[in-house]
């Protein structure tokens, strides 16, 4: 269970990077640092979702485990969303012909 929400954090996270860097980023860092910022953003939502259904629905979360997901998204999440939101800018900006 603790999987399954955390790949749904960082393909939310990717996505919403993808998004940012294809059009809405005026230069190559902000895609970077808007990316990196989804990452963490869908981290913390993430953190704070499980906890808010565990005290709500205690059993349905290990905590061990839901740390040991936390540690590794936030780890990964924001450089994988700053990669994603850089690519994205890169391909957005080879695509468009002056």
């Amino acid at each position: 269970m603790e999987s399954i929400s955390a790949l749904v954090a960082c393909g939310a996270a990717f996505a919403l990077s993808y998004y940012l860097g294809s059009g809405r980023a005026p230069s190559l860092l902000m895609a970077l640092l808007l990316g990196a910022a989804s990452g963490i953003g869908f981290a913390v939502i993430f953190f704070v979702m499980t906890v808010a259904v565990t005290v709500l629905l205690p059993g349905t979360f290990d905590a061990r485990s839901l740390g040991m997901h936390l540690i590794l998204l936030l780890a990964v999440a924001p450089l994988g969303a700053a990669a994603v939101a850089a690519f994205a800018r890169y391909y957005t900006l080879g695509r468009i012909r002056f």
